[in-house]
This record gives structure tokens, sequence and C-alpha cells, in this order.
């Protein structure tokens, strides 16, 4: 049992949640796309956007329990394209750095240019390994706590 919003009865972890995804899935997306979209060089922004864009999907991922319905495999699937997004957005920062200290930069944004298609073009097998991984990572989600030992 958990707690429920109003923090005055508690309601069955097996309840729907009072969050809608689909909608939060969406806008993560839009984000995501938006910044994608916008020309210029990857800044420390971008690091704290990607973060905050994973924190909110793994806060409120609720796995499928019959995960063999089409149902099942589109929500395995948005959680795995939007995971990967946002670690995309995360790596874009510290790639452009690495791509400038490599000496890539001929022109003002030549490494910001190359490390937005890399991100682009990676978004895709990351997208297939989360996918795959989405099993693990929702147990990992909702396992709990193990017990502190304080009689050492």
């Amino acid at each position: 049992m958990t707690t429920s919003e109003a923090g005055d009865a508690p309601r069955p972890v097996t309840a729907p949640a009072t969050v809608d995804t689909g909608a939060l899935t969406t806008a993560i997306v839009a984000a995501g796309a938006s910044f994608f979209a916008q020309p210029g060089d990857w800044t420390f922004l971008s690091v704290v956007l990607g973060a905050a864009f994973l924190l909110i999907l793994l806060a409120y991922h609720r796995p499928q329990r019959d995960a063999g319905t089409v149902q099942g495999v589109f929500v395995r699937a948005a959680f795995a394209g939007t995971v990967a997004l946002s670690l995309c957005i995360i790596a874009g920062l510290p790639l452009q750095l690495a791509a400038e200290k490599a000496g890539m930069a001929n022109e003002a944004h030549a490494a910001a240019d190359a490390v937005t298609e890399w991100v682009s073009w990676a978004w895709l097998p990351v997208t297939a390994v989360v996918f795959w991984l989405e099993p693990r990572i929702a147990r990992a989600l909702e396992s709990t706590r193990p017990e502190r030992d304080d009689s050492a």
C-alpha cells in the first residue's frame, strides 16, 4: 500500500496511476524533439534537461503486466524511445567537448553539428537496447530497498 496524493487514505499499489503517463511521455518527446530541432551548440542545460526527462520517465514508468499484448509492446517501445532520447541528450555536451578537444571543429559549429548527427544515429540502437532491457529496468524500479543492518 502507498499513500494517496491527498495523504489521507492508502491506495493499493495495483491501483491505476494518478498521472497520465501517456501525456507525460508525449511531453518529454515533444520537448526533446524541439530541443534537437534548434540550431547551435550543446550546452550544460542540455545535460540537465536530458537528466530531468530521464528522472521523470523513470519515476512514472508503469510496466504492462501483460507484456504479450500489442499495447504492452507499444508501452515498452515508448519507454525505450524516450529513455534513449534522454540518454542521447545527456551525451550531447560531453561528445561535443570531446570532438572539439580532438580538433574536429573547423568552423564555429562543426563539432556541434557532428555530435547532433552522431546522437541522431545513435538513438535507434540505444532504443533497441533499452527495449530489450525494459523488463529488467522495470523490476529494478519496482524492487524495495533492502533493510539496513545497523547491528555492525
